[in-house]
């Protein structure tokens, strides 16, 4: 079961990639010497020679790994870690750092340099994370992780805090930088009806898809080099505003 869905996956990648690069069923059947109907069933039954597929990711500029790289990296992928990683995480404040560092594609090397992390340092930061099992740690300080990207943490669980500051700082990022044309930042209180909430929330979800969408097809499509981090946080429910804005009782003079 858990094959045929990842070679689901993997061809849905292969005609999402052959659309963004203009070939047709009809194109693709040229280039290769074959009919179209040829193509048409290897779509369809999703089964074909490694050669063939070989071939078809070499017309897209693709070798097979990155194929499978792209398909591991999809939006839908995305699973949450284990309660008992994120709670030994949660005891070390700089490991959980140190791993959105890595999760965010940042190299353990660039992470060294940056803050001048000693070669025993750096392994000790990645070893521990090995020992959760999220890692293998390879020669030079490289790392391969071992479970499948992306990943999701939990709010409300042990990493709670930690994400609440994450994306706090964030908000007040955008906010000091609300006028660079390359970030949005929109806040706004109104008296609205539940059912038209309802509606913008939709939207919102549905922005949320979007972006996940967008994000995973620049990945499959662009080097590393060509794409930036960029973050998306949105929230939108009743204000507790007496519960925000307390008053403090002054002594008026």
């Amino acid at each position: 079961m858990i094959e045929a869905q990842h070679r689901s996956q993997l061809f849905t990648v292969l005609r999402q990639a052959l659309k963004a690069h203009g070939y047709t069923y009809r194109k693709l059947a040229d280039e290769l010497g074959v009919s179209e109907l040829t193509i048409k069933r290897l779509f369809r039954d999703q089964d074909c020679k490694m050669s063939r597929l070989i071939e078809i990711c070499s017309l897209l500029g693709l070798s097979l790994s990155d194929l499978v790289a792209i398909q591991e990296r999809l939006p839908g992928s995305a699973q949450y870690l284990d309660v008992a990683i994120e709670t030994e995480i949660a005891k070390q404040p700089d490991l959980f750092a140190f791993l959105i560092l890595l999760i965010s594609q940042v190299s353990p090397q660039a992470i060294a340099r940056e803050y001048q992390l000693t070669d025993s340092e750096l392994y000790q930061y990645l070893r521990a994370l090995e020992k959760l099992g999220l890692l293998e740690i390879l020669e030079g300080n490289s790392i391969r992780f071992t479970v499948p990207l992306p990943i999701r943490l939990r709010f409300g669980g042990a990493l709670n805090q930690q994400l609440k500051r994450a994306n706090l700082g964030f908000l007040g990022h955008c906010i000091d930088h609300h006028q660079d044309p390359e970030y949005s930042f929109s806040t706004g209180g109104r008296m609205m009806r539940p059912s038209s909430i309802a509606q913008l929330q939709t939207e919102v979800e549905e922005l949320q898809r979007n972006y996940d969408y967008l994000a995973a097809q620049d990945q499959m499509f662009y080097q590393k080099d060509e794409l930036r981090l960029y973050k998306l946080v949105c929230g939108i429910g009743p204000f507790p505003v007496m519960k925000l804005f307390p008053l403090e009782r002054p002594q008026w003079r």
